[in-house]
């Protein structure tokens, strides 16, 4: 099975080719960069990324469509594709609606999603008809309600799951087998987890809490009853802020970062990748993206687990 990393975006510029030139080196097959523009541009990255590192595929981890003018975001991803080919992948997503100035996007996220991805398709078909070009990329929508799962099933290559907990992945394999389209093509799950390895007595860190705070705040009270949580948990979930936690809270509220993301000891890690290599031997993942707190001491570690799952 083939892991991917995502790429840390408070890297500077030298910091990122150096993470992925050492990613390479111990076997990662490919690197999820997420767009948060002003801050981050997913596509600057990987321009500059791309043509400097070999063997190596590289995603928009994720972008939006609501970023970018869909003209813009079609010719990006075209122009990659065509000077890159299968090493350049478009991972969509709703995206962060607090960069999204439209109130009608906000609004209704998921439906001007849909109408944008279709403005976009139309577009490949476009290239295809008038100057028989099938050069645009493979694509991976991000997320984990059912109607992005089944949306994925219809019109992308990829699921990218935004959670790495047993119940969501069965849950969503179970949707997609479900799914009319899945016969159609080659469609495939992936899971992305964030990940943070640890000594007994590390702290959680502050991106492993918010990262999978946001997941769990984000998802219906029906899913987390599903994961287990009583009541009274799901409460404290919804109290929990959006806003991004200078510290880590202690209790009970911090199991949700070891079930909606990966977080231990490397033997307790690897004993969870178990788990996803049974899923990949009976072909109901394709891959796992990790979303790892980096620390540069923990390559190894890194090494290990590619091993593991292979």
């Amino acid at each position: 099975m083939d892991v991917g990393l995502s790429l840390p975006i408070e890297m500077i510029s030298q910091q990122k080719e150096d993470y992925v030139r050492k990613a390479r080196k111990v076997g990662v097959s490919s690197i999820w960069i997420g767009d948060n523009p002003p801050i981050n541009n997913a596509f600057l990255d990987i321009g500059r990324l791309i043509g400097n590192i070999e063997d190596v595929n590289f995603w928009t981890g994720i972008t939006s469509p609501f970023y970018y003018s869909i003209e813009v975001l079609f010719s990006l991803s075209v122009w990659l594709s065509k000077n890159y080919p299968n090493r350049f992948g478009l991972g969509l997503g709703i995206g962060n609606l607090n960069l999204i100035p439209d109130e009608k996007v906000k609004n209704k996220p998921f439906t001007n999603f849909q109408n944008d991805v279709d403005k976009l398709l139309n577009l490949v078909e476009i290239r295809k008809a008038k100057q028989r070009e099938y050069d645009f990329p493979q694509l991976a929508f991000g997320g984990l309600g059912k109607k992005m799962i089944n949306y994925s099933a219809e019109k992308a290559n990829y699921l990218l799951l935004n959670s790495s907990s047993k119940f969501d992945i069965e849950r969503a394999c179970k949707i997609v087998s479900e799914n009319p389209s899945k016969n159609k093509r080659n469609f495939g799950i992936i899971p992305y987890g964030m990940m943070q390895i640890k000594e007994e007595n590390e702290k959680v860190s502050t991106t492993m809490w918010n990262i999978t705070k946001d997941i769990a705040k984000g998802s219906s009270d029906y899913i987390l009853r599903s994961h287990g949580y009583s009541n009274e948990m799901i409460q404290l979930i919804r109290e929990l802020s959006w806003e991004r936690y200078e510290e880590v809270p202690e209790g009970e509220i911090l199991s949700i970062c070891n079930d909606f993301g990966i977080m231990g000891n490397i033997e307790q890690i690897l004993e969870r990748m178990d788990y996803y290599k049974q899923l990949e031997s009976k072909k109901k993942i394709d891959s796992i993206i990790l979303g790892w707190i980096h620390s540069d001491t923990q390559w190894d570690y890194i090494k290990q687990i590619v091993e593991y799952v292979k």
